[in-house]
């Protein structure tokens, strides 16, 4: 008679998973997802928030460098429609609006925006540039997204009269302005 043992002769070793086997994978999966998702948000959100604030910075450089280029005044300003400058302290767009010296109209040089819930706020008249690339006083501009995740949820970018730029994290408490 053949030997019916697990293993045993002439009969095939079986292959595949019993129930309570997955059963414990996928209840150790949910574990490490569990822990994993909010580290994984809070990274996400730090990252737009470095993204929108080095993208303000880019324009501000850009800003103060047209100025010194074009001898002329350039300004940074929140903008709704991409073309004009608007008095609001809510800069969701902004632009880089310089004096073209062969026309003399004022032309945008960049134009950019955040999306989602990132919320930018700077100076209501924007940010004028000189054309020696100075500022007429220090200006603050803040990006923020209202969550607790990360904690620093504030990125407040500060330019000096002398036109060089800082950026510092803040805690904000979970919420901006």
């Amino acid at each position: 008679m053949r030997s019916r043992g697990v293993g045993g002769v002439g009969r095939k070793p079986v292959l595949g998973f019993t129930l309570v086997e997955l059963m414990v994978t996928i209840a150790v999966l949910a574990i490490i997802a569990a822990i994993a998702v909010p580290s994984m948000q809070g990274i996400i959100k730090s990252n737009r928030l470095s993204a929108a604030s080095t993208e303000l910075v880019a324009a501000l450089q850009l800003a103060r460098a047209e100025a010194v280029r074009r001898n002329a005044r350039v300004t940074v300003c929140a903008s709704d429609d991409g073309l004009a400058c608007t008095a609001t302290d809510a800069w969701t767009r902004w632009i880089v609006l310089g004096r073209d010296t062969v026309s003399g109209s004022d032309e945008v040089i960049r134009d950019s925006s955040v999306t989602g819930d990132l919320q930018v706020s700077g100076p209501a008249g924007g940010i004028r540039f000189r054309p020696s690339g100075l500022l007429d006083a220090e200006q603050v501009v803040s990006v923020c997204i209202p969550t607790d995740n990360p904690a620093e949820n504030t990125r407040t970018v500060t330019l000096m009269a002398g036109g060089s730029i800082a950026t510092t994290k803040t805690n904000g408490g979970g919420v901006c302005g």
